[in-house]
């Protein structure tokens, strides 16, 4: 059984006392409410923090391994020959190295055979340190991620030949660099180098896992967490908190930016210079696949994306508004949980026990709201349950406070999409679900929002269709603070992992490669994201809801009414946010 690393993590360096480390975590608690657990240097005086949700209930709630830690315990936990690799518990202390992880590694069973083969032949000695001569299997993300770190650690440690050698310092960093080249997933972890003094922290490619960090000079502190909430309680204020840029490694407080960035390289592209290398679209569209290929294409990746993220799941929340987007994950879920439940019967080895997939819908909005009534209808005819949340002012000003406290923003259309993710989450929360499914992307990497139809206003098509690239490459590269940050502190407010299929690394790396042209097939296309919805259909996705006009979450659940008429008139978001800060 594969364990699932979802948690928030926090990390302390500098003028610190271990009360307000443990004060940080607690902070941020409600995104593992399961185990909390510390790891300190008092010599170095640095100190990492782990709040774990397991959704495969490895831990035995009743075993006090896995207890809060009280003061006097997690006092204690810094052991310099202390491993615990073995334990599912973070942090993973492996040797020097001390890891915490908040996240998933999909192609987990890969990098498992991986290090499975490799260990033996060109790794004895880490074998020996490590395992004592026999190789025993990652029982979780974090565990396979503390080994692959090591792998390359011992690697780059025997280039480097030892403590004394000038480049030591950089063998940890090479080892993450030569890490994270292999993983594919959604995370951010801290990894901590005993033995050098070092630290590397890193971040998904597209970031959809958050991590901030900050640095104070004049309190001699540094700091990093999943949410701003937690550095605040550190002491770091705003204009010192920072973004860790997705796909790099900050490394003993510095970012390094590897070659290889996925959102450096969509950053990186000039699309002035691709457009000065033809005389007319066509010849353009002559170098790229046909639209038949990229939408068989698109239809496979989408379900690989959707299948390995379900991967071991039983039961399986989807955020679900009746359009285009959610359907299609909820048609290719449906399939998914087919096929599995076929296989799911449970033989003499366990091991191969394929487990079933249950899914529920979850939609939100007023009685009378369209998101409702798409949902009601297509769920009916899709078969699929379907729980709606009907929403109203005393359930809207309820949820007000918790939302801003996730989302630490005023932003009011942060607020209104973060709210129907909370109040959809919450729902699950109380059905016993720890993992939920949205349809976030699709509309950034197809071309969804009505804003981009502004470049057919003045241009040529030739000028326009390379305008409509340039803004969308824009938009991925930038989708993990505009959205996926306010989308990942919502739903953990529920203790509630939020995954995100059409943001996968494939996907975005086919779907910035599909022309304009079979986005947006004309200067008056009012429903936009052609391929996709024309994927829909020859999914069985019904045409009524495959030609659905977009309709932000917002408005579609009627909320952004409730909001602005109604509850904002008389609440001071600004003020409440400010308050947050200094609590």
């Amino acid at each position: 059984m594969i364990g699932v690393d979802m948690c928030g993590i926090v990390g302390l360096e500098g003028n610190f006392d271990n009360e307000l480390l443990w004060d940080v975590l607690k902070s941020i608690k409600h995104r593992g409410e399961d185990s909390s657990n510390l790891f300190i240097d008092e010599e170095n005086r640095i100190g990492l923090g782990h709040n774990l949700l397991s959704i495969f209930n490895l831990i035995n709630e009743n075993d006090e391994t896995f207890n809060n830690l009280d003061d006097e315990r997690f006092n204690n936990l810094d052991k310099k020959t202390f491993n615990n690799l073995d334990e599912s518990i973070q942090p993973i202390i492996l040797n020097n190295l001390v890891l915490v992880l908040n996240g998933e590694i999909y192609n987990f069973n890969n990098l498992e055979g991986f290090l499975k083969e490799n260990y033996d032949e060109n790794n004895e000695n880490f074998l020996k340190e490590t395992h004592e001569n026999k190789y025993i299997k990652s029982k979780s993300d974090s565990q396979l991620l503390a080994n692959l770190i090591y792998y390359h650690y011992n690697l780059y440690r025997e280039v480097y030949d030892g403590e004394n050698n000038s480049s030591s310092g950089e063998i940890l960093l090479e080892a993450v660099k030569s890490t994270i080249k292999l993983l594919d997933g959604d995370y951010s972890f801290a990894v901590y180098d005993k033995k050098y003094k070092n630290l590397a922290i890193s971040r998904d490619p597209i970031g959809v896992k958050p991590l901030f960090y900050g640095i104070d000079k004049e309190k001699d502190l540094k700091a990093f967490a999943s949410e701003k909430k937690a550095l605040w309680k550190a002491g770091i204020d705003d204009e010192n908190i920072k973004d860790l840029n997705p796909g790099s490694i900050l490394y003993n407080w510095e970012t390094v930016n590897l070659e290889d960035n996925l959102i450096n390289n969509i950053i990186s592209t000039d699309f002035d210079e691709i457009k000065n290398s033809f005389k007319e679209y066509k010849d353009y569209l002559d170098t790229k696949n046909s639209y038949g290929v990229y939408k068989e294409l698109l239809r496979d990746g989408l379900y690989a994306a959707v299948e390995k993220r379900v991967e071991n799941i039983v039961n399986l929340g989807l955020i679900f508004s009746g359009g285009v987007d959610s359907t299609i994950l909820a048609v290719l879920l449906k399939e998914i949980a087919e096929n599995r439940n076929k296989k799911s019967v449970k033989n003499d080895n366990t091991s191969d026990y394929i487990k079933p997939l249950n899914l529920k819908l979850y939609s939100v909005g007023l009685e009378n709201s369209q998101d409702i009534k798409f949902s009601r209808e297509i769920a009916k005819e899709l078969e699929l349950p379907l729980k709606t949340i009907i929403i109203d002012e005393y359930i809207i000003k309820e949820s007000l406070k918790p939302v801003l406290n996730a989302i630490e923003d005023d932003n009011v259309m942060k607020l209104g999409v973060g709210m129907t993710i909370y109040l959809a989450t919450k729902s699950m929360k109380e059905d016993g679900i720890k993992v939920a499914l949205s349809g976030q992307g699709a509309d950034e990497l197809f071309g969804g929002y009505n804003r981009y139809l502004k470049h057919f206003d003045k241009d040529s098509l030739f000028d326009a269709y390379f305008d409509l690239d340039k803004e969308i490459y824009h938009d991925i590269a930038n989708i993990y603070h505009v959205n996926l940050e306010r989308d990942d502190a919502v739903s953990m407010a529920n203790g509630v992992e939020l995954r995100v299929p059409f943001l996968d690394k494939d996907i975005i790396n086919l779907a910035l490669d599909i022309p304009g042209k079979y986005k947006i097939k004309k200067d008056k296309d009012l429903l936009r994201k052609d391929i996709l919805r024309d994927l829909a259909k020859s999914i069985g996705v019904p045409y009524y809801i495959a030609d659905r006009p977009k309709k932000a979450a917002q408005y579609g659940t009627g909320i952004n009414k409730i909001l602005k008429k109604k509850v904002l008139k008389s609440f001071d978001m600004e003020e409440y946010i400010e308050s947050l800060k200094k609590q």
